[in-house]
């Protein structure tokens, strides 16, 4: 039976530099080192002991992602897979194990996870109530993915959505737009969307216009739900001509529901997502969207949960910036 002996051996390394690279301290380890030390356990079939590795550690190397995710979701979000998967691979890099875990209740999730001695979280997708109750009543390392808590306890990964909703606002009113819709699930709890509506209201207020200047619309962040109310619209006498949705799937919805019934995307109204998802770039028109990288986001909360774990530090806040992507779904409003 191969033992970490033997690997040692074979890479010409001590048997504490293999066990560093099984356990996950690679930063101790040069990457070429540690790429070596793993060529070999892969060619000779070694599996390290997992029991024995987290008694010896005090560690599981098991991590966890809880995704809440309130009652059935009828449709998988693409945003979310992108996460799930950029967190996946950056766990396995890290030499950890990754417990996925989607939660109607994120308190009771997680303090289910302490039964399987994980060493931390990522939670994405929590309220700020949530993140504040789980944080005070859990020893574990936890970082929160598009989150508002103020809690200097709470540490946090995010974009600057205030900001996303601005440039949306500011694209639409600079193209002539005049009549504005925000297409969102809900703009009054605190979060992420409601940065968002945030921001794009400060761009109507910048450019003079009153509030009633843009018209609300609700809408469940699904394909079918969007289009749904894209084909509402179409009948609508007094429709929008600028249209933000938080999403790019709803904006992706609201364009096809549009198009469907008749109403032609830009002329006639025009879109702006948020999110940049690469279906923005495969419908036609293809969707101008506020951007944001996913993956860079999803890096970023690996990052911060393993060095939570190793410094015990809480309260660290990561803010990524956004951008416009403009493509073929803005143009100027039709004339009167």
């Amino acid at each position: 039976m191969i033992t970490v002996r033997d690997i040692a051996a074979e890479a010409g390394v001590s048997a504490m530099t293999v066990s560093n690279v099984i356990n996950g301290r690679t930063d101790k380890v040069s990457a070429a080192t540690a790429e070596r030390i793993r060529e070999i356990m892969d060619r000779t079939g070694y599996v390290p002991n997992g029991p024995a590795t987290a008694l010896a550690t005090k560690r599981s190397n098991i991590v966890a992602l809880v995704h809440a995710a309130s009652g059935e979701r009828p449709q998988p979000s693409p945003h979310d897979s992108i996460f799930l998967d950029e967190v996946e691979r950056g766990m396995t890099k890290a030499g950890r194990y990754l417990m996925i875990r989607s939660a109607d209740d994120v308190a009771v999730t997680a303090k289910e996870l302490r039964s399987w001695r994980v060493d931390g979280a990522i939670i994405l997708g929590a309220f700020t109530s949530e993140a504040d109750e789980v944080q005070s009543k859990l020893g574990l390392p936890l970082v929160f993915v598009d989150n508002y808590s103020t809690s200097s306890r709470i540490s946090r990964v995010g974009l600057d959505d205030f900001h996303g909703g601005l440039i949306a606002g500011r694209e639409l009113i600079s193209t002539g737009h005049r009549r504005l819709a925000l297409v969102a699930p809900g703009v009054d709890r605190p979060g992420v969307i409601h940065q968002r509506f945030l921001g794009f209201m400060a761009a109507v207020s910048e450019a003079g216009l009153d509030r009633e200047a843009v018209t609300l619309l609700d809408s469940a962040p699904f394909f079918d739900a969007a289009l749904a109310l894209g084909q509402e619209l179409a009948a609508s006498p007094q429709r929008p001509t600028g249209i933000f949705a938080t999403a790019d799937i709803i904006a992706i919805g609201l364009l096809k529901g549009l198009v469907e019934s008749g109403v032609a995307v830009p002329e006639q109204a025009s879109i702006i997502g948020f999110d940049d998802l690469p279906e923005a770039r495969y419908v036609s028109p293809a969707l101008s969207t506020v951007r944001q990288d996913i993956p860079a986001k999803a890096k970023a909360a690996v990052a911060a949960l393993l060095a939570l774990i190793e410094t015990q530090e809480r309260g660290a806040e990561v803010r990524l910036s956004v951008e416009m992507a403009r493509r073929g779904s803005v143009a100027p409003p039709p004339k009167a």
